[in-house]
């Protein structure tokens, strides 16, 4: 991996303590805040699947495939990718803030414990998009794919944060926990990397297998907690203005 995509990943997982600095700050946050902004994450990640993973796994299918095949490729890799998050989601033990029904766990932890391996389980796809964003050999692809993920993991590690305290958590301790939870994504950027770099013949079907557990994320872990009783407005407002974000952002940066 070079310098940028080193520092990339980087950025992208310390974002999520950068995020949990305000608690240090404020005590409470609104309802109307955290909705709006677990939305922007929501948003650039639905863009950034398909935008710097999805899209571009069919054009690099093209160019190394028949064109009848470049679709399936890629839809393979996606499936697989989505499939392969479910798997790892029903075996982990994990909790979420708002869902109570999503799964039960015979092994005895607390409530923070989860917590904090649902953080990991929803970074390790954020981190392998990046690394296989960087993997694809399109520096200025990684790099918004990047930056989009930075940017997300912002609210998101707020929201991590305020959820442990609520669980009795210290300010210390649950800025900590938001900040080695994002250490995941740089693990996992490596392993999307060389994954990658192995063969230039499985890049098509490593970005759509980085698309597809981001879809995952989102329509598994971030929607339904977002789209609750009395959250719809607030949530899509946020969902749009990351829409827009992550569009300018691949406007701008990828050239």
């Amino acid at each position: 991996m070079n310098w940028i995509a080193i520092s990339g990943t980087l950025v992208a997982g310390l974002a999520t303590g950068l995020g949990a600095l305000p608690i240090y700050l404020k005590k409470d946050f609104s309802k109307n805040t955290l909705d709006i902004g677990l939305g922007f994450s929501a948003g650039i990640m639905l863009v950034a699947s398909f935008v710097s993973l999805i899209i571009p796994g069919i054009a690099a299918a093209e160019s190394l495939y028949q064109s009848e095949w470049a679709l399936l490729l890629v839809l393979l890799g996606l499936v697989v990718g989505y499939f392969f998050i479910i798997v790892i989601h029903d075996y982990l033990p994990h909790e979420h803030f708002f869902k109570t029904n999503d799964m039960s766990h015979r092994k005895k932890m607390s409530r923070v414990t989860l917590i904090v391996l649902a953080i990991c389980l929803h970074n390790f796809p954020e981190g392998l998009a990046v690394g296989v964003g960087f993997g694809a050999g399109d520096e200025a692809s990684g790099l918004a794919l990047a930056v989009a993920i930075a940017l997300q993991n912002m609210p998101e590690g707020l929201v991590v944060a305020i959820g442990l305290l609520s669980e009795g958590a210290t300010k210390h301790k649950a800025f900590m926990m938001a900040l080695l939870s994002g250490l995941v994504e740089p693990i996992a950027a490596a392993i999307g990397y060389f994954t990658t770099s192995i063969s230039a013949f499985a890049l098509p079907i490593s970005l759509g297998f980085a698309g597809g557990t981001m879809l995952f994320v989102i329509c598994q872990e971030i929607f339904p907690e977002l789209f609750r009783e009395g959250s719809e407005k607030k949530a899509t407002f946020g969902v749009i203005i990351g829409v827009v974000t992550m569009l300018a952002i691949d406007h701008y940066i990828v050239i």
